[in-house]
């Protein structure tokens, strides 16, 4: 009985296995004809002609590919005859090779040889009757219509070539209208609202110029005049007193590069002039961190005069009348020397100055480095930062809110100021002048600071009071600059009345005050920039 329950068990399980076999078996046969139907499926809905679609029957059932090269050679034939056969020769089980007496061995890669070889004498004798040997390529046939046999020739459908080049819609002719127009111009800003057109330059012409410290007051202005002349502009900016509204006009267009970069790091770029701004320039500014201030004026000018070294671009800095200190000659000319306290608080910036313009020489006359120096006084206008601490900024903000004029001193100290604009031309000239000594750039007219005061308060029409307080250390008694230099070697002089700049610089610092509600004036301490 136990005998009899092993040999059960043993013969249920051989009865199961066989059952899973035949099962795998069926699957895979299934799965190859679905794949073989799909593959005709799809690829005959691409437009392959007959013969093409017979040997891509013949390769997915794992036949040989010299029944296509068969099938290729008889495209004359008809079409079902062609279809019967395969399927016979699919059926039919292979024949074993036979070999008769007297007869050569011949290998299948020889038999395969002299297919191929009955292949291309087929073609040639097509081609001398000026047939296509090619399904596909019949339009390109050397054949005549006279003599062309319509019975011998397949009837292939051409391959075509899908054209991509489609006419473009309405959004994308908008789109690229948009972008040529964004290229030849500024986009207004709260800050820069009024347009400014670009020229296009040949490339022989359009110069690649660095302003560092170009998102400041007087950077910005320059990098608008170098943009308008169709110059590539790469503005280089730490934003420590730089504002990006300043240039954001600027960011759309192609022409235009910022870096946000401290200068006293090295900067390696390919450019033809270099016009060296970057350096907080009021007082409140540069004494708030007065080593960052000399590192700017000492190293970030080594490293621009070791770029301008490299790439041989002449370089420009914006050196300042400050360097002349309290002076002791008046009006101040280029070749006065100055009197300047070396540890007083105003000397880190002084002095800063003063080896900066030492270094340019030495790299001029040791390196042949290519520079210009110009000695900047006292200028005002649009962008001007509202909480800087100088004389024009404060006393506009100051009439606008009604409150007093503060006047550290006497009042009885002069100073002579210039309209940006006008600066912006004066360093242009300079640059692309001949003359690389010092030149200063300001304008002769001097105004005491007591009398500035009241002129700002009558064209503000403001109820402000002038109050006077402690006099700064340091502060200058005089400054008018001696700009015969100027007039002579580069042929610049001011343009703009002083009347006419505070109007233009009255209206901005209005539209300022109403999108700040209030701005509290900087003292004559050190303070960090507000944004």
């Amino acid at each position: 009985a136990a005998s009899t329950t092993s040999s059960k068990k043993s013969y249920s399980t051989i009865v199961l296995l066989m059952g899973i076999a035949m099962g795998c078996l069926l699957s895979t046969v299934l799965h190859q004809r679905a794949s073989s139907s799909s593959s005709s499926l799809s690829l005959s809905n691409v437009g392959f002609s007959d013969i093409q679609m017979q040997g891509i029957h013949a390769i997915n059932k794992n036949q040989q590919p010299r029944q296509y090269r068969r099938a290729l050679a008889a495209e004359g034939g008809g079409e079902g005859e062609e279809t019967e056969a395969s399927e016979a020769d699919e059926r039919k089980p292979p024949e074993l090779p036979t070999k008769t007496d007297g007869e050569d061995e011949r290998t299948e890669d020889e038999e395969d040889e002299g297919e191929t070889r009955s292949i291309e004498e087929e073609r040639a004798d097509k081609d001398d009757k000026g047939e296509s040997s090619t399904p596909g390529l019949k339009g390109h046939a050397k054949t005549s219509s006279s003599t062309k046999d319509d019975t011998t020739t397949a009837s292939t459908p051409t391959i075509t070539i899908p054209h991509f080049e489609e006419p473009l819609d309405e959004i994308s002719k908008g789109i690229i209208a948009q972008h040529e127009t964004y290229a030849k111009q500024s986009i207004p800003t709260p800050m820069s609202p009024h347009v400014m057109r670009t020229e296009t330059l040949p490339d022989h012409h359009r110069k690649k110029i660095l302003v560092t410290g170009g998102a400041g007051f007087v950077g910005s202005h320059l990098v608008d005049k170098l943009m308008m002349q169709g110059h590539e502009v790469t503005v280089a900016d730490n934003f420590f007193t730089g504002q990006k509204k300043n240039i954001a006009h600027w960011l759309h267009h192609p022409n235009f590069n910022l870096i946000v970069h401290d200068v006293t790091e090295p900067l390696t770029l390919e450019v033809d002039q270099i016009y060296h701004l970057a350096c907080p320039a009021s007082p409140p500014h540069y004494q708030y961190n007065p080593v960052k201030t000399i590192k700017t004026s000492t190293m970030g000018t080594l490293n621009m005069l070791g770029l301008a070294k490299r790439v041989r671009a002449r370089v420009l800095l914006t050196s300042t009348s400050e360097i002349y200190g309290d002076p002791q000659v008046h009006p101040q000319h280029e070749s006065y020397w100055g009197n300047v306290n070396t540890i007083g608080p105003r000397s880190c910036y002084d002095e800063g100055k003063r080896v900066a313009e030492t270094m340019m020489y030495s790299y001029r006359n040791q390196n042949n480095v290519d520079v210009r120096v110009a000695r900047i006084f006292n200028t005002f206008g649009p962008r001007m930062h509202p909480n800087d601490g100088r004389v024009v900024s404060n006393f506009i903000i100051q009439s606008l809110q009604n409150k007093n004029l503060t006047i550290y001193g006497e009042g009885l100290q002069t100073r002579s100021f210039q309209y940006v604009s006008d600066l912006v031309e004066g360093l242009h000239a300079l640059m692309n002048g001949n003359y690389d000594m010092p030149v200063n750039l300001g304008n002769p007219d001097e105004y005491s600071v007591k009398d500035f005061a009241q002129y700002i308060k009558d064209m503000t029409n403001s109820k402000s009071n002038i109050v006077f307080l402690p006099k700064s250390q340091d502060d200058p008694s005089q400054r008018r600059p001696d700009i015969s230099t100027a007039k002579k070697e580069i042929g610049w002089s001011p343009k703009v009345k002083v009347e006419e700049g505070l109007k233009e610089t009255i209206k901005y610092f209005s539209r300022v005050l109403n999108e700040a509600g209030e701005i509290i004036p900087t003292g004559p301490g050190a303070a960090k920039p507000e944004a």
